[in-house]
């Protein structure tokens, strides 16, 4: 899926690419704060209502964290 920078950010008055900088740093951290908390969710989710392992939720999360870091740090290599 690609990024679309079109998407409205600060209350829906910005697209991502029309953010400064830091205001860009200051998104990604937001979401990567949002991400870890719908993850931690997630797995609790899983194993209260789907009998599932919660440490293997997180787990498999994590990996998909893990080829995304690959992922960034080959497309930063070229």
């Amino acid at each position: 899926m690609e990024y679309n920078p079109n998407t409205k950010h600060q209350g829906g008055t910005k697209a991502f690419k029309q953010l400064t900088y830091k205001e860009q740093a200051l998104s990604i951290n937001g979401t990567i704060a949002n991400l870890e908390r719908a993850v931690r969710y997630h797995a609790r989710f899983g194993s209260s209502q789907m009998g599932r392992n919660e440490h293997e939720i997180i787990e498999k999360c994590s990996r998909q964290g893990e080829k995304l870091l690959r992922r960034l740090q080959s497309n930063t290599s070229n």
